[in-house]
C-alpha cells in the first residue's frame, strides 16, 4: 500500500467512546437515526441498510438463545446480589455469610447483571430488527397503498422499540468500554438501530410509491 492510499482514522472533538471508538456526543445516543425525509440528493431509502457479510450473518443465527441465555445470567447474578444484601446464607447448612464475602459477591453479581443486561438489550435490538425488516418487506412487496399501510407502521414502530433497547444497551455497555465485550455488544446495538431505521424508511418509501 502506498503512501497515497494510506488512510488513517482521526477522531475529534466530544463523543461516547467505547472500544477505541466515538459512536458521537451522548446527546446523539437518544435521538433516532431516522425521520429526516430523503431529498433527490440522498440515497434511494431501500439502499441505505448496510449490507451484512457472513460474520453478521452468524450473528443472527442463535439470537434468541442469546437472549434467553443473557436474561438468565442477568436474574441469576441479580439473585446474588440480592443474597449478598441480606446476608442470606446458600444453603441452610451453611453459616451467614460476612460482610467481606457480602460486599465481594455483591460486586460482581452487580457488574455481571449490568454486563448481561446490556448483551439482552442488545439482542432484544436485534429481534426487533428482524421484526421490522419483515414488516417492511410486506410493505414493498404490497400492490395497494391500504395493504402496505399497516405493515408499514408496524415496521416503524419496530424501529422505535429497536432504537429504544439499542439505547439501554450502548447505555450499559459504555460501562465496559474498555474492554472487548462492550465494543462488540455496543457495535451490535448500533447495527441493530441502524438496520431498523432504514427498514421503517424503506416502508415509508414504499407507502410514497403507492400514492404517486
Amino acid at each position: 500500500m502506498t503512501d497515497a492510499e494510506h488512510r488513517e482514522q482521526h477522531n475529534h472533538g466530544s463523543g461516547t467512546f467505547v472500544g477505541g471508538d466515538v459512536h458521537g456526543g451522548l446527546w446523539q445516543v437518544f435521538l433516532p437515526p431516522y425521520g429526516k425525509k430523503a431529498t433527490t440528493s440522498d440515497p434511494a431509502p431501500t439502499k441505505r441498510k448496510p449490507e451484512r457479510d457472513n460474520e453478521e450473518e452468524d450473528d443472527y443465527e442463535d439470537h434468541l438463545w442469546a437472549l434467553l441465555g443473557a436474561a438468565w445470567v442477568a436474574v441469576s447474578a441479580g439473585g446474588a446480589v440480592g443474597y449478598a444484601i441480606m446476608g442470606w446464607s446458600w444453603t441452610d447448612r451453611e453459616p451467614s455469610p460476612g460482610i467481606a464475602e457480602r460486599f465481594g459477591v455483591g460486586i460482581v453479581g452487580f457488574c455481571v447483571c449490568l454486563a448481561m443486561a446490556a448483551a439482552f438489550f442488545a439482542r432484544l435490538a436485534q429481534v426487533f430488527e428482524l421484526w421490522s425488516e419483515q414488516c417492511a418487506i410486506t410493505a414493498v412487496q404490497s400492490r395497494g397503498r391500504m395493504v402496505a399501510g399497516p405493515p408499514a407502521s408496524m415496521s416503524r414502530a419496530m424501529a422505535g422499540l429497536t432504537a429504544a433497547a439499542a439505547v439501554s444497551s450502548e447505555l450499559l455497555a459504555s460501562l465496559f468500554g474498555w474492554s472487548s465485550f462492550g465494543a462488540e455488544v455496543a457495535q451490535r446495538a448500533h447495527l441493530a438501530r441502524l438496520n431498523a431505521a432504514a427498514n421503517a424508511e424503506s416502508a415509508r418509501a414504499a407507502t410514497k410509491r403507492r400514492k404517486a
